[in-house]
């Protein structure tokens, strides 16, 4: 089997006369956690949608070798009309999962994100943005991708969710599972990647691996990225 799940190929993307992405290569292998680091506007955001087929790149190619891909957007959207235990039946219908393994994966998966299983029976746009965003990774872990793309994974969240997510992701590597995460807070990302890619102004400056960038003397990946950017 490919040993890369993701191969990002020189991708290119503009919205009329802005260059979002400008030559963007990249790959991310089965089984690890890949940080992908930007200022806001950096290009990170195009570049997850274009991964993901919701964007069609002005040239390039991507390659996706898995066959079920997980993704939960920074600010989860969903329909307004639904309680979260039908948005999570509907989820499950469309994988065959059903009766007591249903079930059991809600009281299981709600326990890993610390989301309190009662709130299923409100609708989800009342829930706050910390309980959008643990209903998002709820729907996607009860599907049990092989690839779970995060943009922002901690947006919205409490210290405990937090170490509960970051937690989470540690158990996802140990089961195979690949993360290929886009979050602000470095320093959250440090304690858990094993790989970095940092773009600016829709370009890759950097891709490594971190425990190769620590033997190189880079004392910490927030410092390392602010070398990248210009001084005030």
């Amino acid at each position: 089997m490919n040993s890369l799940l993701i191969r990002a190929v020189n991708l290119n993307k503009n919205f009329g006369k802005i260059r979002a992405l400008r030559q963007v290569s990249f790959s991310v292998k089965k089984g690890t956690i890949t940080a992908f680091l930007g200022e806001n506007g950096a290009g990170k955001t195009t570049t997850i949608k274009i991964l993901l087929g919701f964007l069609k790149p002005d040239s390039g190619q991507v390659e996706i070798n898995c066959s079920k891909l997980g993704y939960i957007p920074d600010r989860p959207l969903f329909f307004s009309w639904l309680k979260g235990k039908e948005i999570l039946h509907f989820t499950a219908k469309l994988f065959g999962i059903n009766g007591q393994r249903f079930a059991s994966l809600i009281e299981e998966k709600s326990a890993k994100v610390g989301f309190d299983s009662e709130l299923l029976e409100r609708r989800v746009q009342t829930y706050s943005l910390g309980n959008q965003k643990k209903m998002s990774y709820l729907q996607n872990l009860i599907v049990t991708p092989e690839l779970l793309i995060v943009d922002e994974p901690f947006a919205g969240l409490d210290p405990v969710s937090i170490k509960l997510v970051r937690d989470l992701f540690l158990d996802l590597k140990k089961e195979g599972k690949t993360l290929f995460l886009s979050s602000h807070l470095i320093s959250e990302l440090e304690k858990i990647s094993d790989e970095v890619v940092i773009i600016r102004k829709g370009q890759i400056l950097l891709e490594d691996n971190i425990e190769n960038l620590r033997r190189q003397g880079h004392v910490d990946l927030e410092t390392l990225f602010l070398s990248f950017l210009p001084r005030p």
